[in-house]
């Protein structure tokens, strides 16, 4: 039942952003509620960013991205994949409050910057880039083509990153988590956002999907991708051949060597199998986590400690590629287990079951 949920939720997702009508039909009572928090955002941008800002924000306020987050988080509790593992664990509240509320307050305005500003570059310097024979095309099938070819063009640059030992540095951010939960997903260090997400808007630009479509496919897609970094024990059965999943998911998060650089599908799973790079244990779940006794693990949520773990966690890069140029990299090989994850004492009230 309750992955039917979920797929009727993505199902709709994606018949709301191909269907203005039914876009409108369901946001229009909501756009009302959030309409104020919304003119604050404006009220404190400049005045060049506004309609960048209130796009963004229409994007992180829409019901359906908090209709999927209260499934996620029924589910985490019921069906976890680390039984240890609370719903409120310390990785839980740093991610929510560090990556969901402060890190969203960024992402408001770089929605709009990035899909309209890409647009804008695409249109006045790569215009014959754009395929205008794909205009006579139905919608749909544009549509479709244009996810395959962002999510061929996520699966790339995802290898890349795990590959070069720089945009690893600002990866390791995601991959730090030790308490898989669905906002983990956001747990992205801003530069690698900045730099990842118009390579993925790109095939859209390139089959002449509009702005708007733009905005509300990204929606979907980054909504999925909330589904499957939660602490959720399921491979989806049959669907596992074609979707990625939380199973596969925490596979690629997994801090065993053996599972080191397999998985790395955003959308689709079939990349990775027709790249030879899916591990193909259905019913592992792993512990996750990287190996660096330096990193800025959040380890309490007293005082301001919230922030400023957020903040170190940013800083973690760039304090990464200073050590680089002084010829101390970072390491990156994974080391036991038992020294990094089970062996690591936890605060009581994170052990629950």
């Amino acid at each position: 039942m309750f992955w039917a949920t979920v797929l009727l939720l993505a199902a709709g997702g994606l018949v709301m952003a191909v269907s203005p009508l039914a876009r409108a039909a369901v946001i229009n009572g909501w756009d009302a509620s959030t309409r104020p928090l919304i003119q604050l955002f404006e009220a404190h941008c400049p005045v060049s960013l506004k309609p960048l800002v209130s796009k963004g924000a229409s994007v992180i306020l829409t019901p359906w991205l908090y209709l999927l987050m209260m499934v996620v988080f029924i589910a985490e509790k019921y069906v976890p994949a680390d039984r240890r593992q609370r719903v409120w664990s310390v990785g839980m509240v740093q991610d929510f409050i560090g990556w969901f509320i402060f890190g969203g307050v960024f992402r408001v305005v770089l929605i709009g910057v990035l899909v309209s500003g890409l647009y804008f570059f695409c249109q006045r310097y790569l215009a014959g880039a754009r395929l205008s024979a794909v205009d006579r095309w139905p919608m749909a099938v544009r549509v479709v083509l244009a996810v395959l070819a962002g999510d061929l063009t996520n699966w790339l640059h995802h290898f890349i990153r795990h590959k070069v030992q720089m945009l690893w540095l600002f990866h390791t951010v995601h991959h730090s988590q030790r308490q898989m939960n669905m906002f983990t997903d956001l747990r992205v260090h801003l530069v690698e956002y900045v730099v990842a997400k118009p390579l993925t808007l790109f095939p859209l630009f390139v089959l002449g999907l509009d702005v708007e479509l733009a905005f509300w496919l990204t929606l979907v897609l980054e909504s999925y991708t909330r589904v499957y970094h939660g602490n959720l024990r399921t491979n989806y059965g049959l669907l596992r051949y074609v979707l990625v999943t939380p199973q596969s998911h925490r596979i690629h998060h997994s801090i065993e060597p053996r599972h080191q650089d397999k998985n790395f599908a955003v959308l689709f799973s079939f990349w990775d199998r027709l790249f030879g790079t899916q591990w193909t244990g259905y019913d592992e779940y792993p512990p996750t986590g990287v190996v660096d006794e330096c990193f800025p693990h959040e380890r309490s949520l007293k005082g301001m400690s919230i922030f400023t773990t957020y903040l170190h966690q940013l800083a973690y890069p760039f304090v990464g590629l200073w050590l680089m140029t002084r010829g101390r990299g970072r390491r990156r090989d994974p080391a036991p287990i038992e020294d990094s994850f089970f062996g690591e004492s936890l605060d009581v009230e994170d052990r629950g079951s």
